[in-house]
């Protein structure tokens, strides 16, 4: 009876998508180990489904208990062993929300006035400095205990949500192994505090609400409804293309009410609520500019139209393009560029044509379910990663790419097979979340791919719809057939080959493809872009800064303001040997052989003139392990953008 795998239109599409992205993330050089290990895994969690089932619940509570304690454990010595510099858009935020912690409520660069969708999440983050603040915490501290709580309240819930879904010990352990035991716990969105995961978590605390929406007495639903509202109204002004979720619950009603089940899927009111929240967005967004002293300047602001644009740049192939933000820049005010986006839009579309938009929408789809590059999500590298680290760099990177990469293929492939048996019932309040995260999900990536500018990161907004789909949709009756002895034996084999073969490959490919690697750096700044104020070095003034190098590099960059002239050194503290970088424009550059151990940068005003110098200054949060020294005095939150690597060097 072949017609029962035939999915449902709406699964079907989602399925398509997912193909798209399993292929996205089986090319370059880690393709075969990344489908060697997903296949491995796949087979192993297969075949041990049924025997990890069978397991006592004490047990099976016990150890995600013990393991959430270890992961734990492995994030805060993460975050102080390797801290990263946070860079672009995460550390505008952050800087500023720093700033208005200190009392100084001034808009002092033109990035906001740009991307005015980025004032309420910096306003909040500054609320939660000031509150850390009053117990005496260090904005770098508290910074650190917002992605923890952040990130590990995503990971609770989810597994709660998950077990009260399913209520199968397999896909419990399933999802605390994904969380906990991949490098999604451990890098972007444990060392990046940014809008994705607060966008992520209200996804998931808005479907377990719905989820719960029928049970519970009057005052209950009073306090659910009071907060429906208020995370519906939090989540759009984090990030705005949570909007989707609107229509979503507007196709899902629908359905409902075509097969006369609205009335008893009890989803109305909460729908209403929502839309109060998402409603609530205007007006609030009119206070926090408010009490913020945020003033909107149509001279810098960008229209969506912008975005739109750079979604049907074939060059960039649908991202973030800087060929048309200048010439947005160029244009006088929001209306001009508007009117430009309009012109160029039906322009690009004509040349394109039927099939180039086509293949565009297919890449862009890759790009947003491309999940390869998790370390790097506006990680401009490590401050000063440890000498252990360094010496098996390329192994790390490879196994941290293979390992994340291929349990999300692992997780795509699972979920596609329970979508092709699936024929919903949706007088199964289970089924109904069910089918909302499948079609909340296909809103995230229509708009992504059809509409907006794209980026990997944001295809993670459909992991926690993708978890809530699996663990809601029914179980197929074949995989509660009895379990033989030697299946679980495979099923335990295969698990231990996947993760075997994910260590050697990781470490194979890491040799022969070595890539470059950052030694050391500080690459936080506001940027000159958006009017970022350099420094002005007066004549004879001398500024230090020591960096910590625990491993070999060939490579030092400092960047200097473009057409000042400075005398810049890098003097190594142990031996006393100076090199002088030269001037490359806006950076001063040094190409040359140096050992691991501590140095000093010293850029020196030798003219008679003020030089002007690119110095990233905050108010509490500190930049680099060493302070910057000006005119011997100790600035601990200032820092010169510097970067130091290990370039592979080219044969032949």
């Amino acid at each position: 009876m072949t017609h029962k795998f035939m999915p449902t239109f709406l699964p079907l599409v989602l399925m398509i998508c997912l193909i798209v992205g399993i292929a996205s993330n089986l090319i370059k050089s880690t393709g075969i180990a990344v489908l060697i290990v997903a296949i491995l895994a796949f087979i192993g969690i297969h075949l041990t489904a049924k025997w990890l089932d069978q397991m006592k619940s004490v047990h099976v509570y016990w150890g995600i208990g013990i393991g959430l304690l270890l992961m734990l454990i492995g994030q805060i010595f993460v975050l102080n062993v390797m801290p990263n510099t946070v860079y672009h858009d995460p550390y505008r935020v952050l800087s500023q929300a720093d700033q208005m912690a200190a009392g100084h409520m001034t808009w002092d660069i033109t990035y906001f006035w740009r991307y005015a969708n980025n004032v309420p999440l910096t306003y909040f983050m500054s609320l939660w400095l000031r509150f850390t603040q009053l117990f005496g915490l260090s904005t770098n501290l508290s910074v650190h205990l917002l992605s923890i709580l952040t990130l590990d309240g995503f990971i609770l819930l989810a597994l709660c949500t998950v077990w009260q879904l399913s209520r199968r010990h397999s896909t419990l352990i399933g999802a605390f192994a994904f969380f906990a035991l991949t490098p999604f716990a451990y890098t972007y969105y444990l060392q990046v505090f940014y809008s994705d995961l607060p966008t992520m978590l209200i996804l998931l605390i808005i479907m377990k609400t719905l989820l719960n929406w029928s049970q519970g007495t009057h005052n209950q639903h009073l306090i659910k409804g009071a907060g429906l509202v208020l995370t519906a109204l939090a989540g759009l002004l984090i990030k705005a293309n949570l909007i989707v979720i609107l229509p979503a619950l507007a196709i899902v009603l629908t359905i409902l009410a075509r097969q006369r089940l609205l009335h008893k899927s009890q989803l109305m009111i909460p729908v209403i609520l929502i839309a109060l929240g998402f409603g609530l967005s205007l007006p609030t967004t009119k206070v926090i500019d408010e009490v913020s002293n945020y003033h909107t300047e149509t001279k810098f602001e960008f229209p969506v139209t912008n975005w739109i644009l750079m979604g049907y740049n074939s060059v960039s192939n649908g991202g973030y393009s800087g060929s048309d933000v200048g010439k947005s820049i160029k244009q006088p005010s929001k209306a001009a560029r508007q009117q430009h986006d309009l012109q160029a839009i039906p322009q690009r579309l004509k040349r394109l044509g039927a099939f180039g938009v086509l293949r565009l929408w297919i890449v862009k789809l890759g790009i947003l379910l491309n999940v390869r590059g998790i370390q790097n999500w506006y990680n401009g590298g490590f401050r000063s990663a440890p000498s252990w680290y360094h010496n098996r760099v390329n192994f790390f990177r490879m196994l941290t790419t293979i390992s994340y990469a291929s349990a999300t293929i692992v997780l795509w492939l699972i979920l596609m097979l329970r979508l092709t048996t699936w024929r919903p019932d949706l007088s199964d309040s289970k089924q109904v979340i069910a089918l909302l995260t499948i079609v909340t999900a296909l809103g995230y990536l229509a708009f992504h791919t059809l509409l907006w500018e794209v980026e990997p990161r944001y295809g993670q907004a459909i992991l926690p719809l993708s978890w809530i789909a699996l663990a809601a949709l029914p179980q197929p009756q074949h995989e509660s057939n009895p379990q033989r002895r030697w299946q679980q034996v495979a099923g335990q084999s295969s698990l231990l080959a996947s993760v075997l073969v994910a260590l050697g490959l990781a470490g194979i490919i890491g040799k022969a493809v070595p890539q470059n690697q950052v030694v050391a750096a500080q690459r936080s700044q506001l940027s000159v872009q958006y009017h970022a104020k350099p420094k002005a070095l007066k004549p004879g003034a001398v500024l230090t800064e020591d960096v910590d190098l625990h491993a070999k590099a060939n490579y030092f960059s400092v960047q200097m303001h473009a057409g000042s002239t400075e005398r810049v050194t890098l003097t190594n503290l142990k031996t006393n040997s100076s090199y002088t970088l030269y001037d490359a424009g806006s950076v001063y550059r040094l190409h040359h052989q140096l050992s691991a151990g501590r140095y000093r940068i010293t850029v020196r005003n030798n003219t008679n003139k003020h030089q002007l110098v690119d110095v990233v200054h905050t108010y509490q949060y500190r930049l680099a392990t060493h302070p910057l020294i000006i005119d011997e005095h100790s600035n601990p939150t200032a820092s010169f953008v510097f970067t130091c690597m290990q370039r592979v060097q080219k044969k032949g």
